[in-house]
Formats: C-alpha cells, structure tokens, sequence
C-alpha cells in the first residue's frame, strides 16, 4: 500500500511520514502542489495524505486537476486546520474521499485511513509471501521456513520492493527510492552489499542462493520459480 504525504510543515510532515511506515505502509512525502503534482503524474499511489494550504499548487486545486485526469486514482484524505463547514464541502465537492480537521489524533487518522480503504476495496496487504519467505508490511517482520531474518530497515523494504514486484525486475533506482527513498543516496555498490547481505540471510535458514536474481545492466528480481 503506497501512500504520498503532501504537508508543507516539516515536523507535521515528518511525523504522519513515520506514523505511516510504522502502520505498514509505504509512504513518501514532499510539502508543496507543483512537486506532488509531479509525484503523482510519475507513479500510482493508493492514498494521498493532503493539506491544504500549500505553496506553489494548494490542496484543493491539487485535488481538482487530479480528479479531472485519467487512469488508476488515489484516495484523498485532507488534512486542514480550516474547520468551517464551508471548507469541509468545498474539499470534498473537489475530489477528497474524507477531511480530517487539525489537531487530530492518530488513533483517529489511523482508523479514517483504514475505512477508506475498505470501502475503496483496497485492504491493507497483510503479509507478502514467496514461497518459503513471509514479509510482514510492519517494516520490521521477515521469515523463511518460519525462522526470523533478522532484517535492517533498509533489508526490509528491499524485500518488500522486491515482492510488490512480484517477479519483474527492480532496477537499482527503485530499490534506492523504496529503502533511502532518496534521502542519503548511495551508490550502486551500497545496494549490491544490501542485496548481498539479503541473500546472505535468506541463505543461512535454507533459501535458493538464486532467490534474488540479478539481472545484470538492470537490476534485481525475486526468481519467479520459487513463487509458491
């Protein structure tokens, strides 16, 4: 479940962008309209998290010139602190899904967030499994043949690129987006070792060493042969 925070307060921002990868899902962020518009145009994302008062592009005409486009939509959640009624109802004349009003709670944005993917009929994924391997979307749970990996952070969201792919081949760039989500990027020669050290514990509790294939001038791929 992939899911793009638009907030224009860094500390807001980063806290709904941790509240987010603690809950399970995949989460990006920036904090202005004209970058999520870009964001948006460049890749399908199932949630938008949005407030309203943006530079650049604001929320509502963010909302407007996404509903009035074609292709896979997300769901929009607005989070303002604009509490009048008239706010409310010009939000969701213009495409938002649900508002949440500032301050909130998160127990509360956790169990709107939720709701709108039920009735949207996109439940949160609950694990990912490849054969013997069990991925967990917590950000922190990983096995093979019931035995626990052990895995960093950033070998988690590794594997877990590795299986929303389900087979095609990630390139080194998207394993960099997925697990540094462009924040510290590092060469290709630090996604090698990450990969290395996946395949190092996938290994140790009776995995295939050709579980995470390379496909080489490309990247990287979950072998399709040992998908169930």
């Amino acid at each position: 479940m992939k899911v793009l925070v638009v907030e224009d307060d860094p500390v807001i921002r980063e806290s709904l962008t941790e509240l987010m990868q603690h809950w399970g899902y995949v989460c990006e962020a920036c904090g202005d309209g004209l970058t999520a518009w870009e964001m948006l145009s460049g890749e399908p994302y199932d949630l938008l998290i949005l407030d309203l008062n943006l530079p650049g592009l604001d929320g509502l005409d963010l909302c407007r010139r996404l509903r009035k486009g074609e292709g896979p939509q997300p769901l929009v959640l607005m989070l303002t602190a604009r509490d009048s009624l008239d706010d409310t109802i010009a939000g969701l004349e213009q495409g938002a899904d649900d508002y949440l009003i500032k301050p909130f709670e998160p127990t509360l944005l956790k169990a709107r967030v939720h709701a709108l993917l039920r009735r949207a009929g996109r439940p949160l994924q609950e694990d990912w499994q490849w054969g013997g391997l069990r991925l967990s979307p917590d950000g922190r749970t990983a096995s093979y043949n019931d035995a626990d990996l052990q895995l960093t952070p950033k070998e988690h969201r590794l594997l877990e690129q590795l299986l929303r792919a389900a087979g095609r081949t990630c390139s080194k760039e998207q394993l960099i987006q997925a697990a540094w989500n462009w924040v510290d990027v590092p060469g290709d020669e630090s996604v090698k070792t990450h990969i290395k050290n996946l395949r190092a514990k996938l290994s140790q509790h009776g995995a295939p060493p050709d579980l995470i294939e390379t496909v080489y001038g490309v990247g990287f791929r979950i072998n399709s042969n040992y998908a169930s």
